[in-house]
C-alpha cells in the first residue's frame, strides 16, 4: 500500500512538472501545483473506492473543518523556532535577489503554493490519510503512526543525498514530525487537523534559517554556526535539533490536550 501511494505522488507530482515545459509567465507553477493536488486526490479516491472497497472519509480523509488547537500549534510552531534561532543563534537578515519580477513571483507560488498548500494536503491524505488506517486495522495506532512516520522520513531521503550525521538528524526529525502530523490526525479523526500543522510549517519556509546564501524563500537568516545540529545540515532546519524540540512539544501539547483519551498510544 504505501508503496502503490508513492507510486501515485510521484505520477501526480511529476504530471504536474510537465507544465514547466511551456513558458507561461509564471502561470506554469499554479497548472504545476493544481495538477499534483488534483491527480493525487482522484487517484487516492480510485484507488479507495475500487480496490480498498471504501469511503475516503473511513481514512479520515473528511470535508474542510478548522481545528482551532491545531491552527494556533500550526501558527506558533515555526515562529517559535525562527525566535529561538534570532535570540541565540548570531546571524544576519538578507533580502533573496532574483533575476528578474518573474524569478520572485515563481518562487512565490512554489513556497505558498506547492510547498505550502498543495505538497501538505497531498501528503496527509496519503500517510495520515489512508496509509495511517490501513496499518492501523492492521496493527494497531501506535505501530501505524510510528511506521508511517518512519516511512514520511524515508520518502524526504529523495530531496537529496544525506550521509552521516545529516542522514540520521533527517530520519529523527521527520519520523517525530510525522509523528505530530499522525497524533493531529487520529486526535480529531480528519486529516485537516495534520494539514493545518503541516501547511503552516512549510509556509514558514518563506523565511529561510540557513549558513549560506541559498536561492529560495524570500528573506534569510544567514546564522554564524556550522554546527550540524543547529542548522540541520545538508537538510536544512527542518532537521535541527532545534526544530525537533518544537515538533516534540506539540506533540506533549496534542497528547494532553482534552479531545480524545489517547492512552491507547
Amino acid at each position: 500500500m504505501s508503496l502503490i501511494l508513492f507510486i501515485i505522488s510521484v505520477f501526480a507530482q511529476n504530471l504536474g512538472i510537465l507544465w514547466h515545459i511551456f513558458s507561461l509567465y509564471t502561470l506554469e507553477y499554479v497548472l504545476h501545483g493544481l495538477t499534483y493536488l488534483l491527480v493525487s486526490v482522484g487517484l487516492v479516491k480510485l484507488l479507495v473506492n475500487k480496490i480498498l472497497k471504501n469511503k475516503l472519509s473511513y481514512y479520515r480523509v473528511t470535508t474542510f473543518k478548522i481545528y482551532l488547537l491545531c491552527l494556533i500549534l500550526g501558527l506558533l510552531l515555526p515562529i517559535i523556532v525562527i525566535t529561538v534561532y534570532f535570540v541565540f543563534i548570531s546571524g544576519d537578515i538578507i533580502v533573496t535577489q532574483f533575476a528578474s519580477k518573474k524569478d520572485y513571483i515563481e518562487m512565490i507560488i512554489s513556497v505558498l503554493f506547492i510547498s505550502g498548500i498543495v505538497a501538505p494536503i497531498v501528503e496527509e491524505i496519503t500517510f495520515r490519510g489512508v496509509l495511517l488506517k490501513y496499518i492501523e486495522d492492521k496493527t494497531n495506532i501506535f505501530v501505524a503512526i510510528i511506521l508511517t512516520s518512519v516511512l514520511f522520513s524515508l520518502v524526504h531521503l529523495f530531496n537529496g543525498k544525506l550521509v552521516g550525521v545529516d542522514f540520521y538528524l533527517l530520519i529523527i526529525a521527520g519520523t517525530i514530525a510525522g509523528i505530530m502530523y499522525g497524533i493531529a490526525s487520529y486526535k480529531y479523526s480528519s486529516i485537516w487537523a495534520s494539514i493545518s500543522l503541516h501547511m503552516f510549517w512549510n509556509i514558514g519556509g518563506i523565511f529561510v534559517i540557513t549558513n549560506s546564501k541559498e536561492d529560495y524563500g524570500i528573506l534569510q537568516y544567514i546564522i554564524n554556526s556550522s554546527n550540524v545540529f543547529i542548522t540541520g545540515g545538508d537538510y536544512g532546519m527542518d532537521a535541527s535539533i532545534i526544530s525537533i524540540v518544537g515538533y516534540s512539544l506539540v506533540i506533549v501539547v496534542l497528547l494532553f490536550s482534552k479531545k480524545r483519551n489517547l492512552k491507547s498510544l
